[in-house]
């Protein structure tokens, strides 16, 4: 009989420096505790970085506080102006005042200082400095405030919906938030369109201002092989935030995660996360080009709005090509029918209401898995025929089968663990579908993975593995 999986004091990872004011609190001292130091809203999704396809994710639609991963966007915008020669690493830029009352972590800047594209751009992406990062967009677009709607506008040029930019850096602001989806697309955008300068990111240290400046994510970068980048971000409201990318032989895979505990359980969920897309990625695919983009910085001007924009009216960019948000895991054969039936009409509708925005920015590329169902392994029987009655009825039995794993008190912790758990067997890995659900377990109240449908073969195989690492599992019908 497997232990019942309860969460505790004991389990939450936090900072010696938290658990310090813990202490203090209980022992009488008057003072107020943030809630952001107990749970944050996590979230997580992850893509194959070649095709831009879903791999895995969950609560990455949700709008929640980037912190520093805001510094992708502006390294990107700073990249394409040296790209386009607008700019030179070489450059110097005069510190403002602005951007030298930026609070840390800095370069600590003085305002009329000096300073070279080069030392921003190694400051903004290694030491996740605000001052550099706001310097080089008050030299972009001429203010922070004008950078930030045109890290807006970029972000909807490349597909980010949901993502709207309020400063260059991602302290906290009411209205400056994004995705983990909407950042997984900046991320893949800086892996591919700038090679030439994407390495900065996997950098332990660099030298600047006569410094070695250390990489905020050095400790991932130094513990999970092929790992080569990408940025770091925390802030009290958003917690624990890290993209990351990391190759093996001809895979890459890049995940976001928002919302994690602490440095440590951040790299421990991104270390599950990546080896489960690994084991979910295609071991050989062809890269997918993304649509080009032609970003300069005076954008609003050329559209007629000001700083006062309103995103809402902003379309998305649109592909040259048709492109649809349906993932091809999630789609059977008779629905892809439907689909190509329906590619004519979409294509008259496209042509008359320029309006529409399309969801995704991806085209889809047919291959042979589309063009028929996967094939059904042959049944071996003595004695007897397998009819269709008899293999719709062993369809429909799998379908009722599925399992419910753990007993937490908490979303949170299911949500943490469930990376974990679909990598303990390779049937939870493919074709199914995953769910934190409410439960009464032994009368009390808390939360379960469900997840289903699974043959009765698999449900019991993948229930032992389970329960052999001290889990609660249950087959339910």
């Amino acid at each position: 009989m497997s232990s019942i999986h309860y969460s505790s004091f004991s389990e939450i990872n936090l900072p010696k420096s938290f658990r310090l004011i813990l202490v203090l609190f209980f022992l009488g001292v008057n003072f107020v505790l943030p809630k952001a130091l107990f749970a944050y809203e996590f979230a997580h999704y992850m893509i194959d970085a070649k095709t831009g396809k879903f791999l895995y994710g969950m609560n990455y639609e949700k709008k929640l506080h980037p912190a520093s991963l805001t510094k992708m966007m502006t390294l990107y915008l700073a990249f394409n102006e040296l790209k386009r020669n607008r700019m030179n690493l070489d450059d110097l830029v005069t510190i403002s005042q602005n951007a030298s009352l930026e609070p840390s972590s800095k370069l600590w800047l003085s305002p009329g200082q000096r300073v070279s594209i080069r030392t921003l751009i190694r400051g903004a992406a290694i030491r996740s400095a605000n001052d550099a990062a706001t310097a080089l967009g008050e030299h972009i677009a001429g203010s922070e405030a004008k950078f930030a709607d045109y890290m807006t506008l970029a972000a909807r040029e490349m597909g980010m919906s949901k993502t709207v930019f309020k400063n260059a850096h991602g302290l906290t602001s009411s209205k400056h938030r994004s995705t983990p989806k909407d950042m997984a697309i900046l991320a893949r955008r800086l892996v591919f369109d700038f090679p030439e300068y994407y390495n900065l990111f996997g950098r332990i240290s660099v030298r600047a201002l006569g410094k070695n400046l250390s990489n905020t994510n050095r400790r991932f970068l130094a513990a999970y092989p092929g790992s080569d980048g990408i940025k770091t971000g925390f802030t009290s409201a958003a917690g624990y935030n890290l993209a990351a990318s990391a190759s093996r032989g001809n895979a890459r895979i890049i995940g976001v995660i928002f919302g994690a505990g602490s440095v440590s359980l951040r790299n421990e969920r991104m270390t599950e996360l990546l080896d489960l897309g690994f084991s979910r990625v295609p071991k050989v695919s062809a890269y997918i080009p993304m649509f080009s983009l032609n970003l300069k910085p005076d954008m609003i001007n050329q559209i007629g709005k000001n700083s006062l924009l309103k995103f809402s009216k902003i379309p998305m960019r649109r592909p040259g090509v048709l492109v649809s948000p349906i993932r091809t895991r999630d789609v059977d054969a008779k629905q892809m029918e439907e689909i190509l039936e329906g590619i004519e009409s979409s294509l008259m509708q496209v042509a008359k209401q320029n309006s529409e925005v399309f969801e995704d920015s991806m085209p889809i590329i047919f291959d042979d898995s589309f063009n028929s169902p996967p094939s059904r392994p042959k049944i071996l029987m003595e004695d007897k025929e397998v009819t269709d009655l008899e293999t719709k009825t062993s369809t429909i039995d799998k379908e009722k089968i599925k399992i419910l794993v753990g007993f937490y008190y908490n979303r949170y912790n299911a949500e943490k663990d469930l990376p974990s758990i679909l990598l303990s067997d390779p049937s939870l890995l493919e074709n199914v579908t995953l769910e934190i659900s409410e439960e009464v377990f032994r009368h009390k109240k808390g939360f379960r993975i469900r997840i289903s449908p699974l043959s009765d073969l698999n449900a019991q195989r993948a229930c032992a593995k389970i329960r052999a690492s001290g889990e609660l599992c249950d087959i339910s019908r």
